[in-house]
């Protein structure tokens, strides 16, 4: 076997090489991707926004825009899935009360190195399969066996040991929450409702905590993966070490043979002259214990070498159900929910994520607009717009696509399409303590209810401003009379 390893040693470098770099790209893919996008059109002379500062047409739709400033802007959108306050709320209350708060998706650095835990244990195992799989085959046949089961056993025991710690934790929280409606005397229905994350997650707020976990977890909990995965595992665990002693058992004999054919042949008084029974029986009984000896160190060795193995194994396996249990969410849709909040348990934390993109997104903006107006000439093109103008036209932003493996989700508006500007200068009175919530709520606004708002701001201001000064000089007259 490890000549095999020592022939395909660049093979097997090479395939370790590129599951590692894959690993670390979906672990680190958004900003992977971020860093792709600003080379990309940062790049001289061939870069994109070379190429795009050649197209200075108006936008179709909106002629304020030019399709190259459209085009570098919608490429930097890809980059923020935002949502609003109300909406990250309902998420986190979905998710506290799934009691999936604080939870994450299994890591992939994680399922990495249970993949090469894994592949480690079975290597052994495998290549004694291999070698009854074609057993007059050549080693590289027998090799390439040994790396088909190799994987094979790596994807059903990760699969098979997540989800069996995911139903187990899953199933444990609905066991739980049945215990404590029965306490409780059984006041009602257990599940009132299915609440969706689409719903306003205070509609069952008045109910109990254990109605609240299984209108989002559910009723059915099992534990079939669990008796799945201790079966798999048992079986494995036996097999391959009955395995390894039943080789080693093998050689043994084979070795016991051979050394009773050397030393038979090796003997110059073999043929001849044959020496007296009392000289050569000592001689072939202390042969004899010696090899006794050596063979029973030698599988007592070998017991607690396969032991030890058949432990390690089971400890792997008992990480990767472990795994299951910490990670992962039991609530039907925690997961989306998540990737919507992308962790962040506050509205500011969540939006201070975005702001090193958009201020990338606002300088390659500009940057563009400059290299527009060169090419350009004496033709005014009048450049006007923002990153964060087009964030507001766009009536909407992309919603949390999740790590390195998930997907946009529906599209949402930072407010209703019907808002208007008198319902949206009473949201701005409710917000100007907070001079950051009132500026993010400005700017999510649709600019055809922005700007007039903007205006009526000012106008009140400034209405205010002149009742003041006119107070100010009403009391100062008064004062002026009580002097004289």
């Amino acid at each position: 076997m490890f000549d095999a390893f020592n022939q395909h040693m660049d093979v097997v470098a090479t395939v370790i090489s590129l599951a590692i770099l894959v690993a670390l790209y979906f672990a680190l893919k958004p900003r992977v991707d971020f860093w792709w996008l600003n080379f990309w059109y940062a790049l001289p002379f061939v870069g994109k926004s070379i190429r795009l500062s050649k197209d200075s047409t108006r936008n179709a739709k909106n002629k304020e825009w030019t399709n190259a400033e459209r085009t570098l802007c919608e490429d930097y959108k890809q980059h923020i899935h935002f949502i609003t306050e109300p909406e990250l709320n309902n998420r986190l209350d979905y998710l506290a009360k799934a009691n999936d708060l604080g939870r994450t998706p299994t890591p992939v650095w994680l399922l990495a190195v249970l993949s090469l835990l894994v592949i480690a244990e079975g290597l052994g195992f495998s290549y004694l399969l291999g070698s009854w799989m074609a057993m007059e085959g050549s080693e590289d046949t027998r090799t390439l066996l040994m790396v088909a089961i190799v994987l094979v056993l790596c994807v059903i025991l990760i699969f098979v040991t997540h989800s069996a710690g995911h139903q187990l934790y899953r199933t444990n929280l609905i066991r739980a929450s049945e215990k404590e409606w029965r306490d409780a005397g059984q006041p009602g229905p257990l599940r009132s409702q299915t609440m969706m994350l689409k719903d306003d997650q205070k509609m069952d707020s008045d109910q109990p905590e254990y109605t609240q976990l299984v209108n989002r977890v559910g009723t059915s909990g099992s534990y079939f993966m669990v008796i799945v995965a201790i079966a798999i595992i048992v079986v494995i665990a036996v097999t391959s070490t009955w395995m390894r002693v039943k080789h080693l058992e093998n050689e043994q004999t084979q070795e016991t043979m051979q050394s009773g054919a050397t030393a038979a042949s090796g003997n110059p008084f073999a043929s001849g002259l044959a020496l007296p029974k009392e000289v050569t029986e000592p001689q072939n009984e202390a042969d004899q214990k010696g090899i006794a000896d050596r063979n029973d160190a030698k599988a007592t060795e070998g017991m607690a070498a396969f032991i030890m193995l058949g432990f390690i194994f089971v400890v792997t396996q008992v990480v990767g159900i472990a795994a299951g249990f910490k990670w992962g969410f039991a609530g039907k849709e925690s997961k989306a929910a998540y990737a919507s909040t992308r962790g962040f348990s506050t509205y500011e934390d969540y939006q201070a994520q975005y702001a090193p993109v958009i201020q990338v997104a606002q300088s390659k903006l500009q940057t563009l607009q400059q290299q527009l107006a060169r090419q350009g000439g004496n033709q005014s093109l009048n450049l006007r717009k923002s990153f964060d103008d087009y964030l507001s036209e766009s009536r909407g932003f992309v919603m949390g696509a999740g790590s390195a493996a998930a997907a946009p989700t529906q599209a949402t508006s930072p407010v209703e399409p019907s808002v208007t500007v008198d319902q949206a200068l009473v949201r701005f009175e409710q917000l100007k303590s907070d001079q950051a919530a009132a500026k993010a709520y400005i700017s999510g606004l649709p600019l055809a209810v922005r700007e007039p708002l903007i205006v009526a701001i000012k106008e009140k201001k400034a209405r205010e401003a002149e009742e003041q000064a006119q107070r100010e000089r009403a009391r100062n007259e008064d004062e002026l009379n009580e002097l004289f």
